[in-house]
């Protein structure tokens, strides 16, 4: 019996009990075999039919789960209880990724001789085979390809920079100004000012959840009021509510996100002023 551990899209690690014979498509993650990609030691496993003990996985083997386009995963743990492990520090480094796919398109007339783009993102490899050719593909093509079928979710394309001989390529571009069937190589790196967009996006759906959290708080605490029932206590815990909220519109503004996560943040500004204000109501009826 090998005891396996996968990681999951929602950076879970959970525990599996698996036999040699076992195949891939049999892993116990909980997702449909037709919506998951398996890799192991950095390779995406393709062959569902491949048994473990084939691909050379054993004990201490680490297993990736990503999931098709368009596909979440499940709310529920995708192992038992007593299976999921506690997770890893995120600090930890992680694995190295090999993946393989093909651009959309029409067969150009070189169908004999697909060529390919190696994509080179620190330790991590992409091969994707252009059929159309790399005279019909753009720069752009490949950055949505990217960020659709090989990139974790949430990572917008225009986030992306290509680097092709030493530039910075622009998604108009083609790949190539030749029709060849040489494969090619390009850099992947993110525009300035990415990660900091990213550390905002984690920022925002915390306090996202942190507001909940006082909203439902508020609510319980206004029924208080509302009945006449009110005391000191309750005086104090509209001020620990009131300081949260104070704390929160002050950082909302200074807080940077992408393009995208722009509606969000403004309805997390709008829920937080409408707490508020219903937090000064509150307070003038509350004497303590």
């Amino acid at each position: 019996m090998l005891k396996l551990v996968v990681a999951t899209p929602d950076k879970r690690k959970v525990e599996l009990d698996c036999l040699p014979t076992d195949t891939f498509a049999e892993a116990a993650t909980g997702v449909p075999p037709e919506k998951q990609r398996l890799l192991c030691n950095g390779r995406e496993r393709k062959d569902g039919k491949e048994t473990l003990g084939s691909a050379g996985v054993g004990a201490k083997s680490k297993l990736m789960l990503m999931l098709a386009p368009g596909y979440s995963m499940p709310a529920a743990p995708i192992a038992s209880a007593s299976q999921e492990v506690a997770p890893e520090p995120e600090e930890a480094e992680a694995e190295a990724v090999e993946l393989e796919g093909e651009l959309p398109g029409a067969t150009g007339a070189m169908a004999q001789a697909v060529p390919s783009v190696l994509v080179r993102q620190g330790r991590h490899r992409y091969k994707v085979r252009v059929p159309q050719g790399l005279k019909e593909a753009t720069f752009g093509d490949l950055a949505d390809f990217l960020a659709a079928q090989m990139l974790p979710p949430g990572i917008p394309s225009s986030e992306l920079r290509l680097i092709s001989k030493g530039k910075t390529a622009s998604r108009d571009e083609p790949l190539s100004d030749q029709q060849s069937c040489k494969d090619m190589s390009v850099m992947l790196l993110f525009r300035e000012g990415f990660h900091v967009a990213a550390e905002g996006a984690r920022w925002m759906a915390e306090k996202g959840e942190e507001l909940a959290q006082a909203e439902a708080r508020l609510m319980s605490l206004s029924k208080r009021v509302e009945a006449n029932f009110s005391d000191a206590e309750t005086s104090l815990q509209l001020t620990e509510v009131a300081g949260f909220i104070d704390t929160l519109l002050q950082s909302v503004d200074s807080v940077r996100v992408n393009s995208m996560k722009l509606p969000q943040m403004e309805e997390l500004r709008n829920r937080a002023m409408k707490a508020d204000e219903r937090l000064k109501e509150l307070r003038k009826t509350v004497r303590f």
